[in-house]
């Protein structure tokens, strides 16, 4: 069937409703710091992502957002409780699926939204066991099918080598197909404004990991940043790898970012739990709860308010404080 060029097309109706499901997930965005004062300009803001709702719509079929997150926990027990799933993610996949159920009361075909998870693309540069990997994701999957969040799917590495066991041999497929050359990424990082931005955090957020870790204690903070820069940039060439490996997969959904985004972006960030830290997210922090309150903060931090460590089905899930 040939797709209707629906940003041309005199069909008003479908045009409106496109834009209301854009307006709707972008409820939750997730934006870089100095966008929020920006004026919004909301057919601006939609144009990336205009064509593939609209044409989803023209053609009565489900729309498909993509969501690459999830990979897995981070490996730094100052930050997070375990390497399983607890109560963080439980609350961002219920919220993701709220998203799909009022999308799906605009649209009756629905909407799907597929997690993409990424643990297993760079776990070794971040110094997390594969294992690790596969218990987290197969306890993702357990816990979506029980609670029947019916608006979920995943999709892995694994799913795209089904045959072949070896992860690091997986890894290396990836990069021979999908990669960059390192150069040409810190050639961009150094000169692109969202590249930099994006080295700077995940650089950020990799010296807090290795400062937790057994293998870089004794050494001084310059050498556990030294590190850090060298792995973010390899962990934003693997990322960056698997996100063109996805857009060619999945080519026809809305593609979502955990990360927040400028707002004329072909990335629409999500906030999965809370919208007061642009950058916290359940696989880096755990939940901490006090009253109707719920907030994402490093695992320490939540200790050092003395808050009551709550267990579910005989595992640490989330803290709570004390009204």
């Amino acid at each position: 069937m040939q797709l209707l060029n629906t940003r041309n097309s005199p069909d008003k109706a479908v045009q409106e409703l496109t834009h209301d499901i854009i307006a709707e997930i972008f409820v939750n965005r997730r934006l870089l710091p100095g966008e929020l004062e920006k004026e919004e300009l909301l057919h601006l803001e939609a144009a990336p992502h205009f064509d593939k709702v609209a044409t989803a719509i023209s053609e009565g079929r489900p729309i498909n957002l993509v969501l690459p997150a999830f990979p897995a926990k981070s490996p730094s027990r100052l930050k997070t409780l375990s390497h399983l799933p607890d109560h963080g993610e439980e609350i961002a996949f219920i919220n993701l699926n709220k998203l799909c159920e009022r999308i799906s009361q605009k649209h009756a075909p629905g909407a799907k939204l597929t997690v993409c998870s990424d643990g297993r693309v760079f776990a070794d540069i971040v110094r997390i066991p594969d294992q690790d990997v596969t218990d987290y994701n197969n306890e993702m999957r357990k816990h979506v099918k029980n609670c029947d969040l019916a608006h979920i799917d995943f999709f892995d590495l694994d799913d795209v080598y089904p045959n072949v066991q070896n992860f690091s041999m997986l890894r290396e497929e990836l990069m021979v197909t999908y990669g960059e050359a390192l150069e040409s990424l810190q050639k961009r990082c150094r000169e692109e404004q969202d590249a930099s931005k994006m080295y700077r955090g995940i650089t950020r957020f990799l010296l807090e990991d290795f400062s937790g870790l057994d293998e870089f204690k004794g050494m001084s903070r310059n050498s556990i940043q030294s590190a850090a820069r060298l792995a973010a940039y390899r962990v934003i060439q693997r990322s960056n790898a698997w996100g063109r490996l996805v857009a060619d997969k999945l080519p026809d959904s809305v593609r979502l970012s955990i990360h927040p985004q400028f707002r004329v972006s072909e990335k629409i960030g999500i906030s999965l739990i809370e919208k007061n830290d642009c950058w916290a997210t359940p696989w880096h922090a755990v939940v901490l709860k006090k009253g109707d309150k719920v907030v994402l903060v490093p695992r320490h931090e939540a200790e050092k308010m003395n808050a009551s460590l709550i267990f579910k089905n005989g595992r640490p899930s989330y803290f709570q404080l004390q009204e």
